[in-house]
């Protein structure tokens, strides 16, 4: 007789959950978020502004990992709004880069080398002082991963709580530097900001978190990697993983709620920016197996 195996980790919840997110967005959203377009042109340029900064660490990546790095921006800016493409390039080839430092070997990391090339970028498509935002944005999200990926600090904070870790995660997830990054991209005051003072971020952090956690638990799983907030409860335990997750998905309902109360682009900039992530990373490479050429660490 010939048994099939349940597979491990959250893939057994993979279509369950899926349609439950769906569910919840369907219910909450205003519009649905719609890849924002690029020329071959553009797509070019973002390419290889991208390889120019990651040249000095000495670490080759294929047009296919910078495209997949690059979609969730495409997917998670609100397409509606946008009105400065240049500064939407600045984003994406700054969220490609700091992925790659994300999906670096620790060791490898150093700071002296990839800050200038961080800083470039951002002088080279941002007006002086949203450049001074979007890299310190940029400086911190780098600086507390590398401070924190092998800390008992960290190990405490996504240990403890729901409420620790997502605290935690507004920083660590990259959050706060995406809203610094963003706002210019729409010239928006009452966005610029909730994106400045750190509020956009938090309102958008926890459910950044829910989604990118739960498909990503079997490859952090598989690298050893704790910063995910289904190890905060047995995911071989069914009925404790329901439980964990109809909590979950009560946050992140929660939160948008809140979210619209905000001024309508400020609004639709974070629905779109929850629903395009979720829309990403359910069609995405990236998570379509624990490990594979475009989410390897980079050796």
């Amino acid at each position: 007789m010939t048994t099939t195996a349940t597979p491990a980790g959250t893939a057994r919840y993979w279509q369950e959950c899926t349609d439950r997110f769906a569910e919840l967005f369907g219910r909450h959203l205003v519009h649905d978020a719609e890849q924002v377009p690029m020329t071959d042109a553009e797509l070019r340029e973002v390419i290889d502004a991208c390889n120019r900064a990651v040249a000095p660490l000495g670490k080759e990546v294929s047009d296919r990992r910078w495209v997949s790095y690059m979609n969730v921006v495409r997917w998670s800016q609100s397409a509606r709004h946008i009105k400065d493409m240049e500064a939407f390039k600045a984003v994406c080839v700054l969220n490609c880069v700091t992925f790659v430092w994300d999906d670096m070997d620790p060791a490898l990391h150093d700071f002296d080398l990839f800050l200038p090339q961080v800083r470039a970028v951002c002088d080279r498509y941002y007006a002086k002082e949203d450049a001074d935002f979007a890299y310190e944005g940029a400086r911190a999200f780098i600086t507390s991963d590398h401070m924190f990926r092998d800390s008992p600090v960290k190990r405490k904070l996504c240990g403890t709580s729901p409420e620790q870790y997502f605290r935690f995660r507004v920083t660590d997830i990259g959050v706060d530097f995406w809203m610094k990054m963003s706002y210019p991209i729409y010239r928006n005051r009452e966005l610029t900001e909730h994106s400045k003072s750190g509020l956009a971020a938090r309102m958008a952090a926890r459910g950044l978190t829910i989604v990118n956690d739960f498909y990503s638990y079997d490859r952090e799983n598989a690298l050893g990697q704790i910063t995910n907030c289904f190890h905060l409860c047995d995911v071989s335990d069914e009925a404790d993983f329901r439980r964990f997750f109809a909590q979950r998905l009560d946050d992140l309902g929660e939160d948008m709620e809140c979210i619209k109360a905000f001024d309508d682009l400020t609004r639709d900039v974070l629905l779109d920016l929850l629903h395009g992530n979720f829309v990403w990373t359910t069609q995405d490479r990236r998570y379509q197996s624990p490990v594979n050429d475009v989410n390897a660490l980079i050796q």
